[in-house]
């Protein structure tokens, strides 16, 4: 079986670690990944806590496909408590520290307490030793991989580390691996900042043993043939992420500007064509023939190779702030990469910041910027100052949702729960909108993503309601499934269970699941994040979006003159809570938790109500 079955918990304030078991039938409801995460968060991080205290924990769960042979199974999911939003936060990322983690003999690590002093977990095969990080607290993400290994003595260990934006506690700080794979929303580094833990290196020896080898192998095979053969695929390897920008400028949803147009008018000289000139390698994830990731010549701001950037970067680092020069997108990208900074939360407040400096609303002097700098120039010296919480950067560094309440901007603010929006407009995407108002960490575009079928006809229109709640509910279901495989989702679809990923989970764990049972499973984690996170306090109140996107109409684009209007949002709304078997205030019924095994949730939800 490709789970080991144990767990290891490790307490920086005690500087101990301990084995523990996981029983057979967690394993059963939850498979892995996400979904066992998702349970060990709900249980063990207590309702109200500070995201920064040590109560909150770090969970690094392993999916139950990660370390195989199966295509793209490179993800670790990183579950904690969000500083940045204050509910439920699952971050994943790929590279190579996922199946090495999983190597180790552990299939999920609770990291909890506080160390005195900064600190480097070092796992070598499951047995655990803390070193200190004095030398390296204050060294960027990249700059810290290198010297671990090299203090190490061996370069095939792994590495996930934060760069200072996590050592200051910046709430949108994320968790690098392999220098430039991030655990990347939410703020998980600057919860590992908090407990003055550097970094994690990791190195293991254990196989992952399948209950079926030879089906597995087919299966194998035949996840690849599929995959070689998908033009979703072929497209991500050709042009990576950012394949994707043209088309969405062109049917006007990329935000720019501050969330204030949807196309922007110098896309010619930032689009997907104008970095390819400057490619000099593709690179991949563990086990991945996809290679959607390109590494750049950066011959302006770095003189090196830098990676990226990606789709969301372009935008939110690019067209959201104003800035139409490449090598300065790309350059933003590396400082975020290496200061360790989620790219879509700091381009949403700083395209806030410009705009607001644009308008007036706040001056250069309260800023702390000279009259004599550039956009670029602004751009890249506000990533710093974010950072190291200087000045004006400190206010920036706890998101766009409290920068905005500080200077009376709450309506304008693009960010559902405090995690800012991703770069799609949800006036020209109604589907989106509704991804956007009911994902389980707040405003994401991964747990659902209507809006390419949008535009291809399959859905309706991005300016109709029609059919996007069953939609969005349904692979809301199916990708919390998908994430418990501990698989990328480039090579397989979005929230897509396709028959290869079925087979591949049969054949490694000895289950005879079809697509309609793990739809189950991935309604149980979906229904245990949302518990999680009325638990907290959230409601229906919490899922709409800013006023800003329900009373201004789109200025341009093929959506011009489009708003997505409260009205609008509640009917998709109700909707959406009657497919998921919520009540009106989005709470899931006892009904439905005890439907799906969920039956101590509904008892902390409910009570004796039989609601």
């Amino acid at each position: 079986m490709s789970y080991f079955g144990r767990l290891l918990r490790i307490d920086l304030s005690s500087n101990t670690s301990k084995d523990e078991e996981i029983s057979k039938n967690l394993l059963q409801q939850f498979l892995g990944g996400k979904g066992l995460g998702a349970w060990f968060l709900y249980k063990e991080v207590p309702a109200g806590c500070n995201p920064l205290s040590e109560e909150n924990k770090l969970i690094f769960a392993l999916g139950a496909l990660s370390g195989t042979m199966a295509p793209a199974a490179s993800k670790y999911h990183l579950l904690t408590k969000s500083p940045l939003t204050g509910i439920f936060l699952d971050s994943n990322s790929g590279g190579h520290f996922g199946p090495e983690l999983k190597a180790c003999g552990y299939d999920v690590f609770i990291i909890e307490g506080k160390a005195p002093k900064p600190v480097i977990i070092f796992i070598d095969n499951g047995r655990v030793n803390f070193l200190p990080a004095d030398d390296y607290w204050g060294l960027g993400i990249y700059d810290t991989e290198e010297k671990i290994r090299e203090s190490l003595g061996d370069k095939r260990i792994r590495v996930a580390s934060i760069g200072i934006a996590g050592e200051n506690l910046v709430k949108f700080a994320c968790i690098g691996n392999d220098y430039s794979r991030h655990a990347g929303r939410g703020g998980a580094g600057a919860v590992m900042g908090s407990k003055n833990l550097k970094a994690i290196a990791v190195r293991g020896n254990h196989n992952v043993e399948v209950v079926h080898p030879f089906e597995f192998i087919q299966a194998v095979s035949e996840a690849n043939s599929w995959i070689k053969d998908n033009p979703w695929v072929k497209s991500k390897r050709r042009w990576g992420t950012a394949g994707s920008a043209q088309l969405m400028n062109e049917q006007g949803v990329w935000p720019v500007n501050n969330f204030s147009q949807t196309s922007f008018q110098q896309f010619e000289k930032i689009g997907h064509e104008v970095f390819d000139h400057g490619l000099v390698k593709r690179l991949s994830c563990a086990n991945c023939s996809v290679s959607c990731s390109k590494g750049y010549r950066d011959t302006t701001f770095t003189g090196g190779e830098i990676e990226g950037p990606e789709f969301e970067t372009i935008c939110l680092l690019g067209a959201n702030v104003g800035l139409d020069d490449p090598q300065a997108i790309a350059a933003a990208n590396y400082l975020c990469n290496n200061f360790g900074l989620d790219t879509i939360s700091a381009g949403v407040v700083i395209g806030m910041v410009i705009d607001a400096l644009d308008k007036g609303i706040i001056s250069r002097k309260v800023v702390g910027l000279s009259e004599n700098k550039n956009r670029v120039e602004m751009v890249l010296w506000l990533l710093e100052q974010i950072a190291n919480r200087c000045g004006f950067g400190n206010i920036m560094a706890e998101g766009v949702r409290d920068f905005a309440g500080q200077f009376g901007l709450e309506s304008l603010a693009p960010h559902v729960k405090g995690l800012e929006l991703p770069a799609y407009d949800p006036r020209a995407s109604f589907g989106i909108g509704l991804a956007y108002q009911t994902s389980d960490r707040g405003g994401c575009h991964l747990r659902s993503w209507p809006t390419g079928r949008e535009i291809t006809g399959i859905l309706s229109p991005g300016n109709s309601i029609d059919g996007k709640a069953e939609f969005v509910s349904g692979q809301q279901h199916e990708k919390a499934a998908q994430e418990c495989f501990g698989v990328c989702q480039f090579p397989y679809g979005i929230g897509f269970l396709s028959n290869s990923l079925v087979n591949l989970l049969n054949a490694a764990i000895g289950s005879n699941h079809d697509n309609s049972s793990l739809i189950k499973v991935g309604e149980r984690v979906w229904n245990l994040a949302r518990c999680f996170n009325n638990r907290e306090g959230i409601t229906r109140a919490d899922d709409l979006l800013p006023a800003k996107f329900a009373d201004e109409p789109l200025p341009d684009g093929r959506f011009k003159g489009t708003r997505l209007t409260y009205e609008l949002q509640n009917r998709m709304l109700d909707e959406y809570y009657q497919l998921n078997g919520w009540s009106s205030e989005g709470i899931p019924c006892r009904k439905k938790l005890e439907e799906l095994g969920l039956d101590e949730m509904a008892s902390d939800l409910w009570g004796e109500s039989q609601v």
